[in-house]
């Protein structure tokens, strides 16, 4: 059997012996909070670093989509300016050539009338011959 001291110095070791377990229990959950806590923070920290530049990148897409909007529409603007003006240059062509064949009809019809004219003239004139002749003769 244990005497009294023993015992005493038992449980004082012993008490002695769960103390230091307990400051090191609590000094390694410590570490343990303390690791996990910088290591949530950096997985934040890389979370949130990911997620801006996933926004980064989502922005210059749309930006550039943007961009190649205006220029598809600037192009389109310009292929429907240039099929107007190939449009208005038909249009003036085909004026053109209807004032040309008007034109030409009324040079025709002033030629006809000229000719009717001096044919008229020259009947007239006849007329009278024949009519000078017959009082004459």
């Amino acid at each position: 059997m244990k005497s009294f001291e023993q015992l005493s110095e038992d449980l004082a070791t012993r008490r002695a012996e769960l103390k230091a377990r307990q400051r090191d229990q609590a000094a390694a959950f410590k570490a343990k909070g303390a690791d996990r806590a910088s290591a949530g923070k950096e997985k934040a920290k890389s979370v949130s670093q990911q997620a801006a530049d996933a926004s980064n990148v989502a922005l210059d897409r749309i930006k550039q989509m943007a961009a190649q909007k205006r220029a598809a529409e600037q192009e389109r603007k310009a292929k429907q300016a240039e099929r107007d003006d190939i449009s208005a240059e038909i249009a003036a062509s085909r004026e053109q050539k209807q004032d040309e064949i008007e034109d030409n009809r009324q040079e025709r019809e002033d030629d006809v009338k000229a000719k009717e004219k001096k044919r008229m003239a020259k009947e007239k004139k006849r007329e009278e011959l024949q009519k000078t002749l017959d009082n004459v003769g």
